[in-house]
């Protein structure tokens, strides 16, 4: 007897929400910068990072990303479009800056991740879809 296999096109695909792909980039592109992060102080243990830039760079920006990964679930959607788009910009600048000063093949590799996931936070983003709005009837 052979088990009862199921083929590719009879599995259910369940469209994702747009909140859950935002919220999936914006956990993609933390983990990212975290990785980066880690790697050269890693690289760097002889020059520790000076407390003003933790302080006012590096912690600032953490917190408002892992922000936006709990914000793209519970905000309302217009907000979360706009602040989704103007940050995104925002951290696409910060990427540019960081392949700009990129010195090593890993560094490239991962400012091109880090760019191709800013890019797709701004276009899902921009792209969300309207809600469709039915005409009332009379006598409903």
């Amino acid at each position: 007897m052979e088990p009862d296999r199921k083929s590719a096109a009879s599995l259910e695909d369940q469209k994702i929400g747009i909140r859950t792909k935002l919220a999936a980039l914006w956990t993609g592109h933390f983990l990212l910068w975290t990785f980066g992060d880690m790697v050269s102080l890693l690289q760097q243990k002889n020059e520790p990072a000076s407390e003003d830039l933790l302080l006012f760079v590096a912690a600032p920006l953490a917190l408002i990303q892992a922000s936006m990964i709990l914000f793209s679930l519970i905000g309302r959607p217009v907000a979360i479009r706009w602040a989704s788009m103007g940050l995104g910009a925002v951290f696409t600048m910060f990427n540019l800056g960081f392949i700009s000063e990129a010195q090593a093949g890993w560094e490239y590799l991962l400012g091109m991740g880090y760019l191709v996931v800013s890019a797709l936070i701004i276009w899902f983003a921009w792209k969300w879809p309207e809600q469709q709005v039915t005409p009332k009837t009379e006598g409903a």
